[in-house]
């Protein structure tokens, strides 16, 4: 069984990291939306700050700020990734932390996932995080959503 209390925060800290550098180096503009289940401690602490998407939004997608409500989070979240080219284009990548945690085990100890996330916030792309689990993303089959957006209309973060 998957431990999905112990550190969540750090877990999927870790994989907005590897979203976020996918987004640039596709020159792609990324809208991260994490789901979770009914019951989460997430909702509680969200409402306990007083924040809200937009808030939360404001930040860049990997600072502190933007994560800190993540490391509330005690259930098996659904993250869904909706990247989006200059031209429109769109998108969309699911994975549930549970997944994650399976595929990559070092996911589930908490000094490893700490000490991978600290060394992404200082080298960025070229830390050990990015090379490990960037390759997995860019194997996972993404939906086209056969629509386009018009860039202009969202706000890049």
């Amino acid at each position: 069984m998957v431990g999905l209390e112990d550190n969540n925060g750090d877990a999927i800290s870790c994989i907005v990291f590897i979203v976020d550098s996918l987004a640039r180096d596709n020159e792609s503009m990324v809208v991260i939306e994490t789901l979770h289940e009914e019951g989460c401690h997430i909702f509680q602490y969200v409402e306990k700050e007083g924040l809200s998407k937009d808030m939360i939004g404001k930040h860049r997608p990997t600072s502190d700020k933007a994560l800190a409500h993540l490391y509330a989070c005690n259930c098996d979240v659904n993250i869904e990734a909706i990247f989006t080219k200059g031209d429109g284009e769109s998108l969309l990548v699911r994975c549930l932390l549970s997944e994650m945690k399976d595929l990559h085990p070092w996911l589930n100890d908490e000094k490893i996932t700490k000490e991978m996330l600290d060394s992404a916030k200082e080298t960025g792309d070229d830390s050990s995080l990015v090379q490990t689990l960037k390759p997995v993303f860019m194997e996972r089959v993404g939906t086209n959503l056969g629509i386009t957006f018009d860039p202009s209309d969202m706000t890049m973060n």
